[in-house]
């Protein structure tokens, strides 16, 4: 064990330095946790697909009748709920066409859909995709309008409360409920008749056409319709903004469109994977530390193995680990950019081929990397120094705190590129990958990008050499703040000496 305390400690088997490891990496990834963490994205993306189609089919249909004395407004009524569901067949057909439509076919679908009706749009995409297409259920309306079997409330009653049956294509069905309108001292009435009082669809279908039938009749007053209402609103002046710096020549010319704003959220997006990768990463360091240290594993490892090599050894074999669970995330990621580039709108799919610059692939792993080191090694040594889960805990609170005030930068990258706040940040330790990060799509001077590179690459020498003296004086000693407090006057000491 003389080699621990050598000048030459430092050394470092890299065979040795690659079990540990192996030994950290295969630890986590042979536990149930981890598979349910990496596995989560796809179990909730399956939960959130399965969701619609398992409500879809658990929601029965509701066979309804109008009675309607005025015989004013049953039939619009219904014609109300077939715009409804011309409306939805719309909005899902177009969700589709993100993912079956190449974006070349996208114009055409849309004038399909607008001039033809979604009957029309659905057979384009069957065309266009038909192996996708077929496993596509449009959504159906489960409420079906029933002629009233008889013509007065009291008749009605009977198959209300299911003492009578109605025959609907050959079957015996169940009335679900009946809307009986009326007038009443020269006031219109409306009353909905159900066992069932929680199945209210009928209800807000029917308060929608009343609303919608006061508010025309309140325009007509004034000789308006809502037609013109809805067409003044459209014709309201709508500001434009233009960006000087882009070419005149260029699609779209000089306007802002979605294309100037996606790399902004993309550099976003991938700031806050680099913190959570960070964060992960930092924490499973840091409570690996404070287990192995209360088994006593540390001095078992130690009896073939020098400090350094325990110490970049764990830093490699979480980084491993982190990785393996973040490779969902990143293989959904690459799946949507794909599905983005192929089907999305123009606008967004240039926006995420400018997204992915030649300074973001260059930098994003320099930071990645640099970043998970300068806080890797802080979380190996707090690990060294607590002596229990509970001085573990205290000493993540305000690693913690600094790690959310650090993210914070990336909302102001989002609103304020050029905020000297932001510039400031890139060059702090703490915040320098994500700020730094937020700042690319601005293309910041390329000076700035690799002094924020330099700062992290000395500070990570810094730390990681501070980080592993306290390592190796943390096991030894047992750790604790006062071990803490005795090794820095002992260091003081021998320079003043």
């Amino acid at each position: 064990m003389t080699h621990m305390s050598s000048p030459a400690g430092f050394k470092m088997s890299l065979r040795r330095t690659l079990l540990i490891a192996k030994r950290d990496f295969v630890g986590y990834i042979k536990t149930w946790g981890f598979w349910l963490s990496a596995l989560g994205p796809f179990i909730g993306i399956l939960f959130g697909v399965m969701a619609p189609f398992v409500m879809a089919k658990s929601e029965p249909t509701q066979y309804i009748s109008v009675l309607d004395e005025t015989g004013l407004h049953g039939e619009a009524i219904e014609q109300l709920l077939i715009k409804d569901n011309e409306y939805v067949m719309k909005l899902a057909l177009q969700e589709v066409a993100k993912y079956t439509v190449p974006r070349a076919d996208k114009d055409q679908f849309n004038r399909i859909l607008d001039e033809q009706g979604p009957e029309a749009a659905k057979t384009f995409i069957t065309k266009t995709n038909p192996k996708i297409a077929s496993y596509v259920k449009m959504p159906k309306s489960k409420l079906t309008f029933i002629s009233p079997p008889v013509s007065n409330l009291d008749g009605m009653m009977p198959y209300v409360l299911g003492k009578e049956k109605l025959q609907i294509d050959g079957f015996t069905q169940s009335l679900n409920g009946v809307l009986h309108i009326y007038e009443k001292d020269g006031i219109t009435h409306a009353d909905y008749w159900s066992t069932k009082p929680i199945q209210n669809t009928l209800t807000n279908l029917a308060d929608r056409y009343f609303s919608r039938l006061a508010t025309s009749t309140y325009l007509q007053t004034g000789g308006l319709t809502r037609t013109g209402f809805n067409d003044a609103r459209k014709g309201a002046v709508s500001v434009a903004s233009f960006n000087p710096e882009k070419s005149k020549s260029g699609i779209g010319g000089q306007a802002v469109t979605g294309k100037d704003k996606v790399p902004f959220y993309v550099a976003a997006i991938l700031s806050m994977v680099l913190w959570f990768a960070v964060f992960t990463g930092a924490y499973m360091l840091l409570m690996s530390m404070v287990e192995e240290k209360i088994n006593k594993v540390l001095e078992m490892l130690l009896a073939s193995t020098r400090f350094s090599e325990i110490f970049f050894g764990k830093l490699i074999g979480v980084a491993a680990l982190t990785i393996a669970s973040l490779l969902p995330w990143i293989i959904l990621g690459a799946l949507g950019f794909t599905f983005a580039l192929t089907f999305g709108d123009g606008a967004i799919a240039d926006g995420l081929s400018q997204a992915i610059s030649t300074k973001m692939l260059v930098f994003l792993p320099v930071f990645f990397l640099l970043g998970y080191i300068f806080y890797g090694s802080i979380f190996i040594a707090l690990g060294a120094m607590a002596e229990s889960m509970q001085d573990a805990s205290t000493l993540m609170t305000p690693m913690v705190l600094l790690l959310t005030a650090c993210i914070l930068v990336v909302p102001i990258g989002i609103a304020y590129p050029d905020s000297s706040l932001l510039k400031a940040t890139q060059y702090i330790p703490f915040s320098a990958p994500f700020a730094a990060i937020i700042r690319l799509p601005s293309d910041p001077p390329l000076w700035e990008t690799l002094l924020s590179v330099l700062v992290l690459i000395l500070s990570s020498c810094v730390v990681v050499w501070l980080s592993g003296r306290l390592f190796k004086h943390g096991v030894l000693t047992g750790g604790g703040m006062a071990s803490v407090k005795n090794w820095t006057s002992q260091k003081l000491r021998i320079k003043r000496g």
